[in-house]
């Protein structure tokens, strides 16, 4: 699914597509984060792929020291993909002493595409400090993409909207980030006459060490 796909199921505006289109052809790092499970963290993911070079390098990253050796002396750096970090269960979701590493890669010139669960850009924060990562790391990777779940008021249907953009950026002296929002979706979906709300959360426990 392309971002196209995106706009045409009314997952996200034009313009928030247009922001991830200008995201993905940047090369620069980005996390999808949804505090749901199944919320579409990952197509997210790989629709904001699909904009970047072809010949920008991908890299599969399932967390040994081993791909790190390989890696620091790789001298095409590209994308570090992983598959989720915070929690683990399956190849390539990170969590614990297995996260940091990834932000080295990052400060070594690698983009990070990812994704983990949080509600808000302070989550984000939350998690990845939970996992070894100060805030002066995590600040490295520039966007943040939120989706939200919401359902008709009948609660027969669910959809998956990209909610909200947001570039990081370091305040200048400080050493902080701070949160500038690109995109807010605030819509509904076309042709109904129905209210959409926020859809129940089935909780992931956030920001805890496997």
């Amino acid at each position: 699914m392309n971002l196209d796909d995106l706009i045409a199921n009314e997952s996200i505006a034009p313009q928030g597509a247009d922001v991830l289109r200008s995201i993905g052809r940047s090369g620069k790092s980005f996390l999808v984060h949804a505090l749901p499970r199944d919320a579409g963290k990952t197509t997210v993911v790989q629709a904001i792929l699909g904009e970047s070079a072809p010949e920008i390098p991908r890299h599969e990253f399932f967390g040994t020291a081993e791909e790190v050796t390989a890696l620091t002396g790789t001298p095409a750096r590209g994308y570090l993909l992983v598959a989720e970090i915070g929690h683990r269960g399956r190849p390539g979701y990170l969590a614990g002493d297995e996260v940091p590493p990834i932000f080295d890669l990052v400060a070594a010139g690698y983009s990070l595409a990812s994704s983990l669960h949080a509600d808000s850009v302070e989550e984000v924060f939350e998690v990845l400090a939970a996992n070894g990562v100060p805030a002066s790391a995590a600040s490295a990777i520039p966007y943040l993409i939120k989706i939200r779940m919401i359902t008709n008021e009948t609660g027969t249907h669910v959809r998956r909207v990209v909610d909200a953009i947001h570039q990081i950026d370091t305040a200048k002296g400080s050493g902080a980030a701070a949160a500038v929002l690109l995109y807010r979706w605030d819509g509904k979906p076309q042709g109904t006459a129905e209210s959409w709300v926020a859809a129940p959360v089935h909780h992931h426990p956030r920001g805890r060490r496997p």
